[in-house]
């Protein structure tokens, strides 16, 4: 008959994942009878501890050692058992003033972001830019160089800024430009590369800048992914589980194989609030000694970014996923006011 789950092997359970993630070494029944909010025998925990066992919830690293969370512990931890943590006034305050102390700018964003994720928690901290599967237009601008060349400034709808030369045939002067800057705007706004190649020409120059503003989305089509940042690998390498080399190599390329990872992480992405996906849960198999707190942000439900941290799954959830939450809510503001204000 399987064990019953009773309020106080919840209270173990919550008690051994949180002792194991701050100590990283098996907790013993003696541990955590002494922490117990009751008087409760060591002979008492250690009957909820077998009973934990057997429903699969903790794992005995060996024979008279103390137990170890598994992966299906960490997850009816985080889904039922956590109290995320409160963060300090004053811990909130010093990164909301970071990120309004920089420009308007994403690279700025999100190269704050991973350094402030990855020293609060001490692991991995993973960004990407605004990723869409489609690259759209946003706003054509186009600046006279010289002999007939022309700078075209694209912005596309994910925030992101292509810049291209193209020359022209026809002379055109900068009042030319504007005109055709603001008709090509006004005609392509959230168009994408296939659209735009068969949007009608009216003047060969014309026809000459619809031809590399495809060109510029087939290019930024073929980079999503490529994005992908990170921060923090001295943090995951000096933690215990990463201590052999065969266990560390994998997240490590992982990380750099961005343009693998990203696509992948962007299909689990929640549509609000944080994810938290643990161990076998995580769709790359060479991350699966981890886990991954999670958040999106972006201008729209199609074009998002990602926010999160990487670390072993011995991970202090309760501060990860309240953090995770203010950063990516930061950015995700910041974003949406940077569009409204172009």
């Amino acid at each position: 008959m399987r064990p019953e789950l009773t309020p106080r092997r919840r209270w173990v359970l919550k008690h051994i994942v949180e002792e194991y993630v701050t100590s990283a070494t098996p907790v013993s029944s003696e541990t955590v009878a002494r922490r117990a909010p009751v008087r409760v025998s060591t002979a008492t925990v250690r009957n909820d501890m077998a009973a934990l066992e057997e429903l699969g919830l903790v794992h005995q690293p060996h024979t008279s050692a103390g137990r170890v969370p598994s992966d299906a512990g960490y997850r009816l931890y985080v889904k039922e058992l956590m109290r995320p943590a409160d963060l300090e006034p004053a811990e909130l305050r010093t990164i909301y003033h970071q990120f309004h102390q920089v420009e308007f700018a994403i690279d700025e964003w999100l190269a704050l972001a991973r350094a402030v994720l990855a020293q609060a928690v001490h692991s991995a901290a993973v960004v990407t830019p605004p990723l869409a599967p489609r690259a759209r237009v946003r706003r054509i601008e186009l600046v006279p160089l010289h002999d007939g060349l022309v700078l075209l400034v694209l912005l596309l709808h994910s925030g992101h800024i292509r810049q291209q030369v193209v020359p022209l045939v026809e002379p055109a002067s900068r009042e030319d430009l504007i005109q055709l800057s603001n008709r090509l705007t006004d005609l392509l706004a959230g168009h994408t590369a296939t659209e735009v190649r068969t949007a009608p020409a009216a003047t060969v120059n014309e026809g000459q800048v619809l031809q590399a503003v495809a060109q510029a989305l087939e290019h930024a089509e073929q980079q999503v992914g490529e994005g992908l940042l990170y921060a923090g690998i001295r943090f995951i390498v000096a933690q215990p589980e990463f201590a052999q080399s065969a266990k560390l190599q994998p997240v490590v390329e992982a990380l750099e194989q961005g343009h693998v990872l990203a696509p992948i992480l962007l299909q689990t992405l929640p549509q609000s609030g944080v994810r938290v996906l643990i161990g076998d849960e995580l769709p790359h198999e060479a991350i699966r000694n981890c886990s991954i707190v999670l958040t999106a942000y972006g201008p729209d439900a199609e074009t998002r970014g990602i926010v999160g941290i990487v670390g072993p799954t011995r991970m202090p959830y309760w501060r990860a996923v309240p953090l995770v939450h203010f950063v990516g809510s930061l950015i995700d503001g910041l974003m949406r006011e940077s569009f409204r204000t172009r």
